[in-house]
């Protein structure tokens, strides 16, 4: 089943990515930067992005890139099977309206979290030329989320740490794709967000037996400041996104996330990497505030020279912080980065 999968995932997309590759892929290290949402009034669209923080250099790259929202409905659900039941909509009427209540959700959402940590499960896959897992890496971790309520910029940082709480170094790390930064990809519905991506109303599904709504998105290059960078050989490139949303169709709540590379980086040998995201409501029993929204599941596959590597994350416990236990924005020295997507 694992090989089956990690299979399909290559060959749904490929028909997409053929409008935009030319070669084919070998190394590449990817690190994620955090995603940022930002706050306030100013130039665009009512929200301010200031300049120290806003970097759309490189994106150019991404010009006339065809995405998955450029495809008709039934192109879309052949390059993504678990599109397979949607009704699709006859017009993108819905989309306004659609977009206010998400951001709305979004909004709250962020507003009431707090610094919480989890237990984390990490499995990690190599397959080789043949589609079987070759290698297979099992480690476990705490999880951290660190949430920044400042005035004029908002952001949720992830950092992990051993079992026994102390930081993760670099060698504990041994696989080249580790991801991060998946509490904030819902960031980008967040309402100053919006304008940063071009959005599509697919229609309606039935996710998990509850009727959910379907919003396909496109990063707009020289617009985005939510994205990452790949890193290979002494260079770093802008990686922009597109996926698809699956939202509750009473709460506006945020389901489940499937993001796909933009368009492959092969400047730096990138084919293809697809993540997806199960979020999910945690009750804290120790904390004062709502349930939180938080990311229960997380499964990443990449294609790396000739070879697919799949991340699975499991979240689990969420719980408040120890008393005696101190989460902050450490120096990338004490705390480096983990490697991601």
């Amino acid at each position: 089943m694992r090989r089956i999968v990690a299979t399909t995932k290559l060959r749904g997309l490929a028909s997409l990515y053929s409008m935009n590759r030319g070669v084919t892929a070998t190394v590449v290290v990817i690190a994620f930067t955090a995603a940022l949402i930002c706050c306030g009034t100013g130039t665009r669209a009512g929200w301010s992005m200031p300049q120290q923080i806003l970097d759309t250099h490189g994106q150019d790259y991404y010009q006339n890139a065809y995405s998955l929202i450029d495809l008709p409905s039934d192109d879309l659900v052949e390059a993504l099977p678990e599109l397979r039941g949607l009704e699709p909509s006859a017009d993108q009427q819905p989309l306004t309206r659609l977009m206010s209540e998400v951001g709305k959700s979004v909004e709250e959402s962020y507003e009431k979290f707090t610094e919480i940590v989890a237990d984390e499960q990490v499995t990690l896959e190599q397959y080789g030329p043949t589609g079987h897992p070759e290698t297979t890496l099992q480690q476990e971790f705490n999880y951290l989320l660190l949430p920044h309520h400042e005035a004029g910029l908002a952001r949720i940082d992830e950092y992990r740490t051993g079992v026994d709480g102390k930081p993760v170094q670099a060698s504990v790390v041994e696989r080249p794709f580790f991801s991060q930064g998946k509490a904030s990809t819902w960031a980008l519905f967040y309402p100053g967000n919006q304008s940063e991506s071009k959005f599509r109303y697919l229609g309606r599904q039935r996710f998990d037996d509850q009727p959910s709504q379907l919003v396909g998105f496109a990063q707009r290059p020289g617009w985005s400041n939510l994205g990452g960078r790949a890193n290979w050989e002494g260079r770093s490139v802008v990686l922009l996104y597109q996926g698809v949303a699956w939202i509750d169709a009473a709460t506006h709540k945020i389901l489940k996330m499937r993001v796909d590379l933009l368009k492959p980086r092969l400047d730096v040998q990138l084919e293809m990497q697809t993540t997806e995201i199960r979020f999910g409501e945690v009750h804290i029993s120790d904390a004062a505030s709502s349930p939180l929204w938080v990311p229960l599941r997380v499964t990443v596959t990449t294609a790396w020279n000739g070879q697919v590597f799949r991340e699975k994350h499991v979240y689990s416990h969420y719980r408040l912080p120890a008393a005696n236990t101190t989460i902050k924005s450490a120096p990338e020295e004490t705390v480096p980065p983990p490697k991601t997507n």
